[in-house]
């Protein structure tokens, strides 16, 4: 099995540059079927939070490695007795199924430590000529409804990857004062993994396009499933590795600090982080940012409010990816090497999110208030093994709150 894994990740990068016509498949929805009914406990009636984990967790399939080794068990072993219990609801990229029984024993794991519940990206074959999608929602909380599309097939190595959107409509209940009935509400959970870069990026490249284009789909996504699944008052979280850098990596004070930093210049935003989260909403964009001759705005039928939770919240793109530490001697290093190439291990990108949607002021109609109480960065630092990071990526972590109103 590992052979034919390596053969076939072979095959379709070379097949990515030969045969165009393969690299514009319309999206298929489907039903996923992997959920349960509703019930399961209540939050307090004074209000509660669920915590819900956002984690690229590279975790690709036999005999792809960066370095020496990327250490794929042990780091799924760490996650599952030290990160996996701190969390009520993981949103997964890069969980790839093809040619491993690693995401069958994660999801084995997770039902003994209570997530029940789990969406899967769909099981690919050899002679389907790609691999999953690498996408998993694990939850405590009852999903009662799932749903997923494919994107049209990425460029490069990407196109082997059948990359989309995963949704899971995850009922909320909180209960009542005196012993009153608990009140119901929904949570609207995406997550994705979208078409990633190789080397220095820029805004005019095949890639970015073809990056962007799948977010238009993801939009297209939401304006069908929205509508279908969601009362007003109810919270849409969409996470995942958006792989678009939100960083516009332009120094503050370059005369006095000669290197890139976290908080001072990560404020702000580059051109296609404006892109993506104008995509994303439905607005579309000036063609011509993508290069003269293209054509495509990629705008929506409707626009969707979101937010940047990491950005609102921090007042800064956090790095994600390709983090530094800097020495007593004023020096920047790799944050991490282990699992990070070369050529990633300093590139200090942000490109993993927490958006939010809830315009509504008013409470939904069970009566349940929903918010984001909090909102952060995970590294997932890993001490005392031999990687120092569960992933080349860090997590973002968000605590939707959840209250009856008054």
């Amino acid at each position: 099995m590992h052979l034919v894994s390596a053969l076939v990740v072979l095959a379709s990068v070379f097949a990515a540059y030969r045969f165009d016509a393969l690299q514009s498949q319309a999206p298929t929805t489907m039903t996923v079927d992997r959920v349960g009914p509703a019930g399961g406990p209540a939050l307090p009636a004074q209000g509660g939070r669920v915590r819900v984990l956002t984690q690229n967790m590279f975790m690709r399939p036999p005999l792809i490695k960066n370095n020496k080794s990327d250490w794929k068990d042990a780091r799924l072993d760490f996650f599952i007795e030290h990160i996996l219990p701190n969390y009520q609801v993981v949103c997964l990229q890069e969980m790839f199924e093809f040619a491993s029984s690693r995401r069958s024993r994660l999801v084995a794991a997770a039902e003994k430590l209570g997530f029940r519940y789990h969406v899967l990206s769909e099981r690919k074959f050899v002679w389907n000529a790609a691999i999953d999608g690498g996408l998993a929602i694990l939850s405590r909380l009852p999903i009662v409804d799932a749903e997923t599309i494919t994107y049209q097939r990425g460029i490069g190595p990407d196109w082997i990857a059948q990359k989309g959107v995963l949704y899971a409509k995850i009922a909320v209940a909180v209960a009542g004062a005196d012993g009153a009935e608990p009140a119901t509400t929904h949570m609207h959970l995406f997550t994705t993994h979208t078409q990633a870069s190789y080397g220095d990026v820029f805004i005019t490249q095949p890639d970015v396009k073809r990056r962007l284009a799948q977010m238009h789909e993801f939009h297209r996504f939401l304006e069908d499933v929205l509508p279908r699944h969601r009362a007003p008052g109810e919270p849409v979280v969409l996470t995942g590795d958006f792989n678009v850098d939100s960083r516009a990596h332009r120094l503050s004070d370059p005369d006095r600090i000669a290197y890139e930093r976290d908080v001072e210049d990560g404020v702000q935003t580059s051109d296609e982080g404006r892109a993506m989260m104008a995509v994303l909403q439905g607005h579309g964009i000036d063609p011509k940012i993508l290069g003269p001759d293209n054509r495509d705005a990629f705008k929506g039928k409707r626009i969707i409010e979101l937010h940047d939770t990491l950005r609102e919240r921090l007042g800064y793109h956090p790095v994600t990816f390709g983090n530094i530490v800097v020495g007593k001697d004023g020096v920047p290093r790799p944050r991490e090497t282990v699992l990070t190439t070369r050529g990633d291990s300093m590139v200090m990108h942000s490109i993993d999110y927490v958006l939010w949607h809830n315009p509504e002021p008013e409470p939904s109609a069970a009566g349940v208030r929903a918010s984001v109480a909090d909102v952060a960065v995970t590294p997932n630092l890993t001490p005392q093994q031999p990687f120092s990071q569960i992933s080349d990526h860090y997590g973002v972590t968000a605590e939707i709150g959840f209250e009856r109103a008054a």
